[in-house]
């Protein structure tokens, strides 16, 4: 056991632990140089690593090369090069130009930051074929999509988060292989779904949790392979549609209904003491396909890894990974880092068939390069400047020693010389903080708030009609108050046809608002200990011990729900 340095809780270092630290540690000049035991416990290394992920907060910008206007990450007043996503992938420039020799007499971190601060950046970070979807961002291959992040190969989807080939979705977080579905979470293979968590293979349903194989049913928690049910209960075919037939979900205080009453369904319906599919020893929540996989969320298709958070697409032999995946191998420490790459150090948004990268932070199609930045398609550089195979071995060898000397090696970037706010971070939403205690902890803050829309006249949210059917056409030439944060947000038309069409309400809170409203109705990222409810064997949950559920052990659960 160890004291994390920063919050001084304790901690394991386990001897299989110290086996990857060791088979990951790169090797220069038939020396191996050992990657340390981590300082900081799983939670605070985390958190660091967040404080570089500005997943949700854009700005007006314009193309440093084009002159283009364009949406980017980067507030205005961090004085970031940016180039639009043509610009940068051109041969109009070279990253090379921004190389720089290394000072020993200063430490690693601090000639890092003055690198990034100098060399064009990406204004979004997109990748693959995006077609008529210009506000999307850590999002590939698109078609008429707006404002969804951490998303891959949808059409006409807006608001959502954690979006995969999905079709016409609207405020989802995690919905993959979705088509027609709204505000739900965590739904997979499912058409037709409202107001759903947690389901898979559902259809033409609402206001369902924990669902496997449902249709047409409304209300229901825990179901398996049913059709025609309402709370709970078997109906006939005539029973369920009148049922549903005095149902307007059109109607904002009669959707909201609805979810409250769900909530109070939840309370008499035992829960798994996870959520995940087809594992083999492993421990964390949402877990599928995964096998030697522990405390680790949100993963699909990994092998031996631990301290993982939204691998969503495949990795093997990785610790300490914060999004992505897609046959990520061999690597710690990264964030938002994969796409077919191999031994990735210590990097931000390194990815498509990179390998043998420490401590870079953003690159495409490199491989053997230490601390560069906004790169693709280079070998051997430091510090983007460019050496033989001989010399780079060589100066990154005394890199490390020196950085060995200075407390840096083995540690993921300083929080300190992030681009962003700790405010304006995926952080704040896992390990929110006020901004006396983030700066206390050495995070930065960032009080700049955009300007408001440009709008005619703006309506409070409780002054909206409350049928969607009263809803008027000139609603897009408002800004609506959203009813928790008072700021302003607009309807596209786009999405107000997708609520006529699927007859659902008006929202009364901003975008951003209703992202957190549903990443606040998930279980946080935390294993407790605990009984089984039913047979009292101890078992690890996120459901929290002051929690209203019924929580079982997973053969307690499938005796259940079976």
């Amino acid at each position: 056991m160890k004291n994390c340095k920063q919050c001084n809780v304790g901690f394991e270092v386990t001897d299989q632990d110290r086996k990857f630290y060791e088979m990951v540690s790169p090797e220069f000049n038939g020396k191996k140089y050992l990657i340390p035991e981590p300082t900081l416990c799983p939670d605070c290394r985390q958190q660091r690593r967040l404080s570089f992920c500005n997943e949700r907060h854009l700005y007006s910008g314009e193309c440093g090369m084009c002159k283009k206007r364009t949406l980017t990450e980067q507030p205005p007043h961090n004085n970031q090069p940016i180039y639009c996503r043509e610009c940068w992938h051109s041969d109009k420039w070279n990253p090379i130009d921004y190389g720089r020799d290394f000072d020993f007499s200063r430490p690693f971190f601090e000639q890092l930051l003055e690198l990034k601060k100098s060399v064009p950046t990406l204004a979004l970070n997109t990748q693959g074929t995006i077609q008529n979807s210009e506000y999307i961002h850590y999002a590939g291959s698109c078609k008429n999509c707006y404002l969804i992040m951490h998303a891959d190969f949808c059409e006409d989807c807006y608001y959502g988060y954690g979006f995969k080939k999905n079709i016409f979705c609207v405020d989802g977080f995690y919905n993959l292989q979705c088509e027609l579905c709204y505000d739900s979470i965590y739904v997979h293979k499912s058409y037709g779904l409202k107001g759903c968590q947690d389901c898979i293979n559902c259809h033409s349903s609402a206001f369902l949790r924990d669902c496997i194989g449902c249709k047409n049913c409304f209300l229901c928690v825990g179901l398996r392979e049913k059709e025609y049910c309402y709370k709970n209960e078997q109906l006939s075919k005539e029973e369920y549609e009148k049922h549903m037939s005095e149902i307007d979900l059109g109607d904002y205080s009669q959707y909201q209904k609805y979810k409250d009453e769900r909530r109070e369904i939840e309370k008499n319906v035992p829960f798994k003491e996870f959520q995940g599919h087809n594992l083999q020893n492993c421990s964390g929540n949402y877990l599928n396909n995964c096998k030697d996989v522990h405390s680790s969320f949100d993963c699909e298709d990994v092998e031996n890894g631990k301290y993982l958070y939204q691998v969503v697409t495949g990795a093997k032999n990785v610790y300490d990974i914060y999004q992505y995946g897609l046959n990520l191998q061999q690597s710690y420490e990264c964030t938002i880092s994969g796409e077919n790459s191999y031994h990735l150090l210590f990097c931000d948004n390194c990815h498509v068939s990179s390998a043998d990268l420490i401590y870079c932070w953003y690159m495409e199609r490199s491989k053997n390069c230490f601390g560069c930045v906004n790169m693709q398609q280079k070998t051997y550089c430091i510090l983007n400047k460019q050496y033989s195979k001989e010399e780079y071995e060589g100066l990154v060898s005394k890199i490390i020693e020196h950085m060995q000397s200075t407390g840096e090696w083995g540690n993921f970037f300083s929080s300190s010389i992030s681009l962003f706010g700790y405010n304006k971070t995926s952080a704040q939403m896992y390990y929110p903080l006020e901004k006396e205690e983030a700066l206390i902890k050495g995070f930065k803050w960032d009080d700049y708030e955009p300007p408001l829309p440009k709008v005619d006249k703006t309506i409070p949210a409780n002054r909206l009609p409350d049928n969607i059917k009263d809803i008027p056409d000139d609603i897009l030439d408002w800004a609506i108050v959203c009813e928790v944060t008072g700021k302003p947000f607009r309807i596209i038309s786009q999405e107000l046809k997708f609520y006529r069409d699927q007859n659902l309400p008006i929202p009364r809170r901003s975008p951003d608002q209703r992202h957190l409203d549903r990443f606040h109705r998930r279980n946080p990222r935390h294993l407790y200990g605990g009984k089984c409810d039913s047979c009292q064997k101890i078992i690890q949950t996120t459901y929290s011990p002051d929690r209203q559920e019924k929580v079982y052990c997973e053969d307690c659960y499938l005796k259940e729900a079976y």
